[in-house]
């Protein structure tokens, strides 16, 4: 049987010692920053050595000596837009492009031909799946060329340490370097390990089986299980609405950290961005790289302690206890019912609330009367700046209580803030497709004629409330829902099913400055090939695209 490799056997013997052979393809300048084309040695295999190619950014009139090795998805390239974000910051970086041949590049990471499968397009079973051994997966290849990476920006800047970032695929390898090597900090965004157990809930109640091939690949690849020998602090990003990433299951990787680094360990999370990471989540990244790679003053505080209890006066509530040692500016607690798949839960803001002293909040949480499962998440805010999350806590409900609410018609009303949005298309105006820096990309509430208010993105909104219990819909039911438009222009309203990925849309032209009221039946949505919607089941998410200035209000059942 093949062997099944641990974290550190597979990698404190690894050779790092070769000569790097750097080159330059050239350099050019854009608002102030120079982007150097690089090339530079890796490993070396029974046919040749790996030539790996990435993009070093700088501040032309004074580069940084503080610098941030950056790693994207395994199907992307370098995004200039994320290295002049870590530029903009006061930092130098590079980010490899490591996925190897691909379409319409001209520079690309060659790998010899014995370890051809470290090209993503080529990758086979390499990738998902750990036949022989991890030293034989394309998981192993692209943490070399991390490695060789991180010997590269240090002889290039002259630094003693760098920190690390990995987008998505990305994180999982800077999981995987985190215990190879030494760095200042490291930060996986939408990535903390599991991949064994990707599409399977983590609340589902049968044991699940492995056999030697699934073990292989949880002890020498899943990113878990390399928590516990990282060499440095660690902050883990979370989106919530991302079929990518689980983050019902990130909280556990977070909990193995190396106890000597959990301390200093932070994981946040992102409501209504979809797969992104928020513009506050993003500013938390930066305070954590001004703490442990320029070793400023940064306070980071204590996550928050949240519990569920009921009072006696039969009321469900959540409690929400805050680092006393900083300023909380905000804090507020959300709450989710019933549904397992973490891609498609819904999250709520609890608006009833008071304080029990200046350090703990108690939250009311209306809960759908039917409820069996509930999800309860508490954030605060600090004058600093930094947002501090809890563990999400879960507990089974049963019974009812004083504060229960019974079935609602009403999916969205703008009474209650943006509460049951979220962005719809977050590759559109995020920065690389995962990081927004302003607030206004998130769902805002905007006022349209008549004083009316609707809710309203610039990437589009979307939502998955008609999934839950309390919002669900008999098989006939109808949507109704009010929308305006500054201009007249035309709107896409689009459902998709998130458990086939079939994706029904219908478009209807809105004249401007006027709230209408659509009625959309299931048979107006049809797929690109004309087939219509039969009904609005389960597993569905509903979105609203359209190029102006719109809002939308009053999303219910008939």
């Amino acid at each position: 049987m093949p062997d099944i490799l641990t974290p550190t056997s597979i990698w404190n013997d690894f050779d790092d010692s070769l000569e790097l052979n750097a080159s330059s393809f050239g350099v050019t300048e854009s608002d102030g920053i120079e982007y150097e084309k690089v090339g530079f040695s890796g490993r070396q295999t029974s046919v040749g050595r790996v030539k790996i190619y990435g993009v070093f950014a700088r501040a032309k009139e004074a580069p940084a000596k503080d610098s941030v090795l950056i790693i994207p998805d395994s199907a992307d390239g370098v995004d200039f837009d994320v290295l002049k974000m870590f530029v903009d910051k006061g930092y130098s970086a590079l980010m490899v492009d490591y996925r190897g041949e691909w379409d319409d590049c001209e520079n690309f990471t060659v790998y010899p031909d014995d370890i051809a499968y470290a090209n993503t397009l080529k990758c086979g079973r390499r990738k998902e799946f750990c036949d022989e051994s991890a030293e034989k997966t394309s998981w192993y290849e692209w943490v070399a060329v991390g490695i060789y990476a991180r010997k590269y920006l240090l002889e290039k800047t002259g630094s003693e340490e760098v920190a690390l970032v990995g987008l998505r695929d990305g994180g999982e390898i800077a999981w995987k370097l985190a215990v190879a090597k030494k760095f200042a900090c490291v930060i996986p965004v939408c990535a903390a390990g599991w991949l064994a157990y990707s599409g399977i809930s983590k609340y589902e109640s049968d044991e699940q089986k492995l056999d030697n091939e699934r073990y292989r690949f949880i002890a020498g690849i899943d990113s878990q299980a390399y928590a516990p020998y990282v060499q440095c602090p660690v902050m883990i990003l979370c989106s919530t609405n991302d079929p990518r990433f689980d983050y019902d299951r990130a909280y556990d990787t977070f909990s193995r950290i190396n106890a000597e680094y959990a301390g200093d360990s932070v994981i946040t999370y992102s409501v209504q961005c979809d797969s992104a990471i928020g513009a506050i989540s993003t500013q938390n990244m930066f305070l954590f790289l001004e703490k442990f790679l320029k070793h400023r003053q940064v306070f980071i505080p204590q996550p928050v302690e949240i519990s569920v209890g009921v009072d006696k006066e039969q009321n469900l509530y959540a409690t929400a206890k805050l680092d006393n040692l900083g300023i909380v500016e905000e804090s507020g607690v959300f709450f989710a019912e019933d549904c397992k798949n973490s891609s498609i839960r819904e999250w709520s803001l609890c608006t009833k609330t008071e304080n029990i002293s200046p350090t703990e909040k108690k939250a009311y949480i209306d809960i759908y009367e039917g409820t069996a499962t509930l999800f309860v998440i508490g954030y605060a805010k600090y004058s600093n700046g930094f947002t501090i999350w809890s563990k999400i806590a879960v507990k089974k409900i049963s019974g009812r209580f004083k504060n229960s609410s019974p079935k609602c018609r009403v999916i969205y009303t703008s009474k209650n803030g943006t509460s049951g949005f979220c962005v719809a298309d977050p590759r559109s105006l995020s920065i690389g497709g995962i990081f927004y820096d302003k607030e206004a990309m998130t769902p805002l509430l905007v006022k349209k004629a008549k004083d009316i208010s609707g809710v309203y993105s610039p990437c589009g909104i979307t939502t998955c409330r008609m999934n839950s219990p309390r919002y669900s819909t008999v098989k006939d039911g109808v949507l109704k829902v009010d929308v305006f438009c500054d201009e007249t222009t035309e709107m896409t309203f689009i459902i998709e099913n998130t458990g086939d990925g079939e994706v029904y849309k219908y478009s209807q032209s809105i004249l401007g400055g006027v709230w209408q009221t659509l009625i959309l039946e299931s048979k107006l949505f049809k797929t690109a090939g004309g087939a219509a919607l039969s009904d609005y089941a389960h597993n569905l998410r509903f979105c609203v695209s359209c190029d102006g200035q719109y809002a939308i209000n009053n999303l219910m059942w008939l």
